[in-house]
This record gives C-alpha cells, sequence and structure tokens, in this order.
C-alpha cells in the first residue's frame, strides 16, 4: 500500500487515534462540544440513532439518556481502543451498542435509523461525501443528520504557538484537517453533494479559559497534538515541556489562557 491508498489513510487514522485513546477525554473543547452537539440534536424518547466516530462514546453516552428504554444508539469508531475505552465506560446503558466500523461502509440495512450524527470528526474521514451517502442510506425518510467542524480559529493561537515550539525542535506538528470543513458554506454545500435538502447551519462559540500554563500542557498531551511527543526521550519531553510553559506566559489574562473553540454545526434532514 502507498500514503495515497484510502486504506492505508484508514489504518494510520485508526493508529493515530488508537495511540491517544487513553487520554482522549482529556481533551476539554470535545466535552463542551459534545454536550452542545446532543441539545442541538434535540433527541426523544424511543429513537435510533447512529453516531459515527464515536470515540470514546462521550456523544451516546449522552444521546442514551434522551432515547428511554425504548429508544436505542449504536456507535462506530475506525479505532479498536476508542471502542474498548467507549465500552468501559458505558457497560451499564442497556440501550447503547458499540461496534469497530467504517465511516464510508456502514454495515447496516438501508432506512435503519432516525438520526445519524458525527461530532467533531467528519473532517478526519478520507471520503467525507461517501461517509454522508452511506448516513443518508441508513437514515429512515424523515431521518436526519447532524456533524460538526471548526472554523479556522479553532485552538488559535494556542495551537500556532504549540507548533512554533516543536519545529524548534526540528519536529513538525501533524494538520488539523478542520480546513477540509472550514466554513458554513463548504458544510452546506456537502450537505446539498450528498443528497439532503433541508439544511441548516449555523456557527457558535464555546471557548473557555484554562486557569494555568499547566491546564493547556495537559490539554496538548491528551490529544492529537501531543502525537510527536510519544516518540521522543523523558528527558525532551522535559525540555519541551519547561520551554513552551514560558511561551504560554504571554498569553496568561486574569481569566486564565483562552481556548478558542468556534463550531460550526451542520444539520441536513
Amino acid at each position: 500500500m502507498t500514503n495515497s491508498d484510502p486504506e492505508d489513510r484508514k489504518r494510520r487514522l485508526a493508529e493515530h487515534f488508537d495511540a491517544v485513546s487513553s487520554t482522549y477525554d482529556g481533551l476539554n473543547f470535545l466535552q463542551v462540544t459534545a454536550r452542545r452537539f446532543v441539545e442541538l440534536a434535540n433527541l426523544s424518547a424511543g429513537m435510533s440513532v447512529l453516531d459515527i466516530a464515536t470515540g470514546t462514546g462521550i456523544v451516546p453516552l449522552l444521546a442514551a439518556e434522551s432515547l428511554g428504554t425504548n429508544g436505542r444508539v449504536v456507535g462506530i469508531d475506525i479505532s479498536e481502543e476508542m471502542i474498548a475505552i467507549a465500552k468501559q465506560k458505558t457497560s451499564a446503558i442497556t440501550n447503547l451498542q458499540l461496534l469497530t466500523g467504517d465511516a464510508e461502509n456502514l454495515g447496516f440495512e438501508n432506512e435503519s435509523f432516525d438520526a445519524a450524527l458525527c461530532a467533531s470528526s467528519l473532517f478526519f474521514v478520507p471520503d467525507m461525501t461517501k461517509a454522508l451517502k452511506e448516513a443518508r442510506r441508513v437514515l429512515k425518510p424523515n431521518g436526519f443528520i447532524l456533524f460538526n467542524s471548526f472554523e479556522a480559529g479553532f485552538l488559535q493561537p494556542l495551537r500556532e504557538l504549540w507548533s512554533a515550539r516543536l519545529q524548534k525542535h526540528n519536529v513538525k506538528l501533524g494538520s488539523l484537517p478542520i480546513h477540509r470543513l472550514p466554513d458554513s458554506k463548504t458544510c452546506e454545500q456537502l450537505l446539498r453533494d450528498t443528497g439532503f435538502t433541508k439544511i441548516d447551519v449555523k456557527v457558535e462559540q464555546l471557548g473557555y479559559y484554562l486557569p494555568t500554563e499547566e491546564d493547556r500542557w495537559r490539554e496538548i498531551v491528551s490529544g492529537l497534538e501531543g502525537a510527536p511527543l510519544k516518540k521522543m526521550s523523558n528527558e525532551q519531553r522535559g525540555q519541551i515541556h519547561a520551554e513552551h510553559v514560558v511561551d504560554l506566559q504571554d498569553l496568561v489574562t486574569p481569566k486564565g489562557i483562552w481556548v478558542d473553540v468556534p463550531p460550526i454545526f451542520a444539520f441536513g434532514r
């Protein structure tokens, strides 16, 4: 396989998320976005819901509370480690099923679900169009999809500052693929291109303050931003940690360090 091979891309994607699965819940922006995401989904008792790229189960755990005993939520993710952690967290939830699965090839019958959700993850899927067409296939005639991306200011200038620190050690920070869905217009067009007609796209600001520089560091090491650190020696990690804490001091305000989180919520029926 080559780097351009779709299956190889999926394998490497699964490996990336396997590697951060144990710390992923430490990303506060995922938590705040997921809570708002489920609020906007406005799920009701008895619905059948598919959560695509479910990660560690944040969204389906919240969604299951709204569905009642007659409803169900199925979460799929390409990362086996993510699914394993999600299962540990949700073992007591009886109306929730978690499976390893591919967003581009959903193994479900046509018209199986009332809603399809994809929180903070569609931009990672190699073929987003194929994924949304698959979601539409498994939706019931009046079913809907909800996904989200983030505007360009997401995690800035924090991410740029972190990238600059890594570059000083000749380490490159991997790109964050939100540029594939950077604005409302792009999200709306993707929905239209995949057959959805009733479309509503909105942008909100869910940013928050981190109390200290160390809180920002903990977010870095919890997610994909911290992936380059896993290949370093303890000495090099410690050096970069100390240097970046100094970098962050310029961003400290009386309220703390601002984390910019501007999600784009895209709804299609």
